[in-house]
């Protein structure tokens, strides 16, 4: 995939009479990438690394004991008449190395040349701290001499049985953590509070320090030299880090991996102790900071220093794995020679790659990473705005400086300066416009679908909940769950002896009081009459036992489904008055109730937009529910229609947590209570729609499961849809 350079070059006169060499204290190391030998250069001085192919060596071992740049390329023809590099390629070899400040020798303005490209450097890297809120890096000392003074340290933690400890701590605080997950949970509720911050942020400081001393260790460990440690900004909090960098000259990869994913071995290990720690300990400060230890040494590693789309361990890592050293780099090359060879047709455009796998890799990388990068940028304005607009306001800034006006102004100056498209100047440039042109036209012009979703719950009609009218032991269960019936046919039975006694004994209560009465007629009418009174309280209180009697055989309330899963289950046990015992529901006709928030129920009540509305069940998102009626009900509602659409029942809207109770779960799988729970008091207002769903036989429909609206509307381009959502977002966040 390699575009070759010519082998006679226009200003080969110009280099062919020095006498050059490589500058003292460079020193070459061999690796093996994808296959081939490479080597790798190290500049001591800078702590710099550069790679150059075997044959481009050979040329540079040549110069040593030639006298000019001409005779070191007769020599390699000589030796190596099959491999010897052409002129172009030793032109472009020779303007590398010396922009590096890799050369010496006859060169005009060598020291001034030297000391261009150090402060050339230094201005990138302080450009590139700047510009990174993630990675802005600060050197304050070398680690090295104490290094080597306690290596015995990285001999034990370096090894089988440091291997086998680490697995052990893991195992067992994974475990720890399993097994007593409900507090683990729990615990975290108080995690980013004022009185835990502090707390949280010296354990991380605390393991990050443990962190980058496993990265100097297996760095030491494998003759690898540590020269610098200092402290970098990880989302403007400052934390410890060490240059191991010295390791990109080791022969094995492994190693190099190894000494990449050191530091995040020794952080699951301490996370993997601190969950020991923390599940056999009290409520206290080492119990807090174990748990706070296990948080910093394991998720936020997983966040940041595992992920290969940040230049942290997991990226260099991955570098090394795919034998792609410079990955974000040679990523950004690559797609610039794809942009001018087949975009811009600049045939003399050179590819940083040797096949087509590796530009595969590096494509998607760039792809991949740019994205993440632009979230993760995001996410960020977001987050420090929020607390404090005024930062927020200069971190946009800042950000859309770096992100646009910076790449915008670069793009122009390589398009309208660049000596590479002297030759197809013109068309880079009506393709660039042309481009531009056709993105705005596509996200400004061209209509595109345009919908938005409402969560909801699916209500049967009818629904009714079954509930034991009366104290008693549930004898029998007269239908099986899942059976359909129809309304007043008993469901169940139930057994309370003590009600058929307790009738027995106002039975004989009320023949001895009709006895008395009949007395009292003919002896005393004015007792006679005082005794109506007792006798219509007898007689009340054995309608209410024949009516509990009665009741006893539980019914129907109306026709539909009989559920009562765990019913069998409670079969012999005593069932409290008001206990619910199951529901019926119908199976013909349901109602899908959804919520809509503010931001999108402008659309709802202008009907020239909504164009058609569909349903997906969770758990079932396969099948697509039509919907034969659809209505709005036009007022502001500040109570869910049930529990499971607010954030503590799984969904997504707001609630008021001083409103909560978790709600009482249905009688079957997955089904939550859509009536009566608490947990439904919205923060902000919200309106609800109601629509009729249309049976499918491939969707099994049950009251209470959750589902989703769709509503599609007037197709729109893309440009007005986001900017829509970009003002609703800082009309939310910020009340502007």
């Amino acid at each position: 995939m390699s575009t070759a350079l010519p082998i006679f070059d226009e200003s080969w006169h110009r280099v062919s009479p020095r006498r050059l060499r490589l500058r003292p204290g460079v020193e070459a190391h061999a690796q093996r990438f994808r296959g081939q030998r490479w080597y790798v250069l190290q500049d001591r001085l800078s702590g710099k690394f550069y790679r150059v192919r075997p044959v481009a060596y050979l040329f540079v071992c040549e110069l040593e004991r030639s006298v000019s740049v001409g005779e070191a390329w007769d020599r390699c023809l000589e030796a190596y008449a099959d491999q010897a590099p052409g002129q172009g390629e030793i032109v472009h070899l020779l303007s590398q190395l010396h922009r590096a400040g890799l050369l010496c020798g006859e060169l005009e303005g060598d020291a001034e040349g030297l000391s261009e490209v150090f402060a050339k450097e230094r201005r990138q890297e302080a450009m590139q701290r700047w510009s990174s809120v993630l990675f802005f890096k600060l050197p304050l000392w070398s680690p090295d001499a104490f290094l080597r003074a306690t290596s015995w340290v990285g001999t034990c933690v370096f090894s089988r049985w440091g291997l086998l400890f680490w697995a052990a701590l893991l195992i067992w605080g994974g475990a720890e953590v399993v097994t007593n997950w409900q507090a683990f949970r729990a615990d975290s509720a108080g995690l980013l509070g004022a009185a835990n911050l502090p707390w949280m942020y010296a354990v991380m400081v605390v393991i990050k320090v443990v962190h980058e001393l496993g990265h100097g260790y297996a760095c030491r460990r494998l003759g690898g030299e540590v020269s610098e440690m200092g402290v970098m900004l990880l989302l403007f909090n400052p934390l410890p880090y060490v240059d191991a960098s010295a390791s990109t000259a080791f022969r094995s990869k492994w190693h190099r991996i190894l000494v990449g994913g050191a530091g995040m071995l020794v952080e699951t290990a301490l996370a993997g102790l601190a969950a020991i720690v923390w599940a056999n300990t009290g409520a206290g400060t080492l119990h807090s900071l174990a748990y706070n230890a296990v948080i910093a040494a394991s998720v936020v590693t997983i966040l940041f220093n595992a992920n290969p789309l940040l230049r942290y361990d997991g990226y260099h890592m991955l570098s090394d794995w795919l034998e792609l050293p410079n990955l974000q780099a040679r990523a950004g090359k690559m797609m610039l020679f794809l942009i001018e060879r087949y975009v811009f047709g600049l045939k003399t455009a050179r590819s940083p790659v040797d096949s087509t796998t590796e530009a595969g890799w590096l494509a998607v990388y760039w792809v991949a990473s740019w994205v993440y990068r632009l979230l993760m940028t995001f996410g960020i304005l977001l987050l420090v705005s929020q607390e404090y607009l005024f930062f927020g306001v200069l971190l946009a800034i800042g950000f859309g400086f770096m992100w646009l006006v910076l790449p915008l102004f670069k793009a122009v100056k390589h398009l309208t300066s660049s000596p590479k498209l002297e030759r197809c100047r013109l068309r880079a440039c009506g393709v660039s416009a042309g481009m531009l042109s056709l993105v705005v036209a596509f996200l400004w012009l061209v209509p595109m679908p345009y919908h938005f979703r409402a969560d909801g719950v699916v209500r049967a009609e009818p629904f009714a909940r079954v509930y034991a009218g009366v104290d008693g032991g549930l004898a029998e269960l007269l239908v099986p769950s899942g059976s359909q019936v129809k309304q007043g046919v008993p469901l169940a039975r139930l057994e309370n002896p003590e009600l058929a006694h307790m009738l027995t004994l106002l039975d004989a209560e009320l023949a001895l009081a009709e006895a008395q009465r009949r007395l009292a007629l003919e002896s005393d009418p004015a007792q006679y009459e005082a005794m109506r009174g007792y006798f219509h309280a007898l007689a009340v209180r054995r309608e209410k036992l024949k009516a509990d009697v009665v009741a006893l055989t539980v019914l129907a309330p109306c026709d539909g489904l009989w559920l009562a899963p765990d019913a069998r289950q409670r079969l012999g046990t005593v069932m409290p008055r008001g206990l619910e015992l199951g529901v019926v529901q119908s199976t013909a006709a349901f109602v899908l109730s959804a919520v809509v928030k503010q931001e999108d129920v402008a659309r709802l009540f202008t009907p020239a937009q909504v164009r058609g509305t569909e349903a997906r069940v969770r758990g079932q998102e396969g099948h697509t529910l039509a919907v034969t009626s659809f209505s709005a009900i036009p007022a502001e509602r500040e109570a869910l229609p049930s529990a499971a659409l607010g954030i503590l029942g799984g969904g997504t809207v707001a609630v008021d947590t001083r409103d909560a109770n978790g709600g009482r779960k249905l009688p079957g799988p997955g089904l939550v209570e859509a009536e009566g729970a608490k947990a439904t008091r919205t923060t902000e207002p919200v309106f609800e729609i109601r629509a009729q769903l249309q049976n499918n036989p491939a969707v099994s429909l049950l009251h209470g499961q959750r589902a989703v609206a769709r509503m599609t509307l007037e197709p729109t381009p893309l440009g007005e849809q986001w900017w829509r959502r970009l003002r609703q977002a800082f009309q939310h966040t910020y009340k502007l």
